[in-house]
């Protein structure tokens, strides 16, 4: 018998979308799944949406909660998920047919306690239609310490929770940190990858994740942001008693964050000095060593640059790159 693979959909208004991606989850070549599609307090047509889709398979298992956020939502799914193996999809997404066989024949060939698909990007007016040819196999290993520093340098691994599948036993006693609204992704898995031993990674890209335009990055600046960076602060601070690799790792994570909250800060404001120049000076220590990592895109490496020249300077070089792009 094929393993029960638990698949957690958090669904908030999402009535229009979410079809798509439960009929994409349906329609897997891997047919022994959980669907858990948990409503948090939706308030237009999406509770329907899911009780309908419900009636339609007995792998959809609806539940319904009040409001509380992604996090919430993902953690009632935890504890209500019934599999062996445990992954996770957003409403608004959708994957190829070979995606779950993909991830567990990977984690099974390897021995990995985590498999890892790289995935295709998006804009909501231009999505593909899903496919079983995923592009290359290429494929590759990693122990606890390298898996973390793949894990915070973003990538094709991402700190995201949609592209990996996970031993359900990782996850006992983590959840999801409901006072954090960006990089809660990150920060569980940063726990998560802590206790394994191997993850696997393949260059399959059979994930659809759809970009949207209020995301947190088309969004003014503001408490999200600013948590944002404490929580980067939180993962260099329980890295840096590792090993050099890690806390080098960590370093660079909480870097990155600067530079992109900053960034998020000259485009659409407010512009908050104080902080600003606060954020500056916790950079400046870190940038020499930040330059020199082989993780760190090129396009951070220029932003460094600019950043430490003030915020006007910022602030125009972030406007030309947008302009450009």
């Amino acid at each position: 018998m094929e393993s029960i693979v638990s698949i957690i959909v958090p669904v908030y208004n999402c009535a229009d979308l979410l079809p798509r991606c439960v009929d994409s989850l349906l329609h897997q070549k891997y047919g022994s799944l959980e669907i858990i599609l948990v409503d948090d307090g939706s308030t237009d047509g999406t509770p329907e949406v899911c009780e309908s889709l419900a009636a339609t398979d007995s792998r959809i298992v609806v539940l319904r909660k009040e409001n509380g956020g992604v996090s919430s939502a993902r953690n009632a799914g935890l504890k209500a998920a019934k599999g062996g193996f445990i992954t996770f999809a957003d409403a608004d997404d959708y994957v190829n047919p070979d995606h779950i066989e993909i991830l567990m024949d990977l984690m099974k060939r390897q021995g990995s306690d985590v498999s890892v698909c790289s995935f295709i990007s998006e804009d909501e007016s231009q999505c593909s239609e899903p496919c079983c040819f995923s592009g290359s196999r290429n494929e590759k290993c990693f122990d606890r310490d390298s898996a973390v520093c793949e894990l915070l340098a973003g990538g094709a691994v991402g700190g995201y929770v949609w592209n990996k599948l996970y031993r359900r036993e990782l996850l006992d006693g983590v959840s999801f940190r409901g006072d954090i609204k960006i990089l809660e992704d990150l920060r569980f898995n940063v726990e998560v990858f802590e206790r394994i031993q191997k993850m696997s990674f393949t260059t399959c890209r059979s994930y659809h994740y759809i970009q949207r335009g209020q995301s947190a990055m088309h969004t003014s600046f503001g408490e999200k942001h600013r948590k944002m960076v404490e929580t980067a602060r939180e993962i260099r601070d329980e890295l840096a008693g590792g090993t050099p690799e890690l806390a080098d790792a960590g370093n660079g994570l909480l870097a990155t964050t600067i530079l992109w909250v900053c960034d998020v800060m000259a485009e659409y404001g407010p512009y908050d000095r104080a902080l600003f120049e606060q954020y500056r000076a916790e950079f400046k220590p870190l940038r020499r060593k930040y330059m020199r990592m082989s993780r760190v895109p090129f396009s951070y490496r220029a932003s460094a640059v600019f950043f430490s020249m003030g915020f006007p300077v910022f602030r125009l070089a972030v406007r030309a790159v947008r302009k450009i792009l």
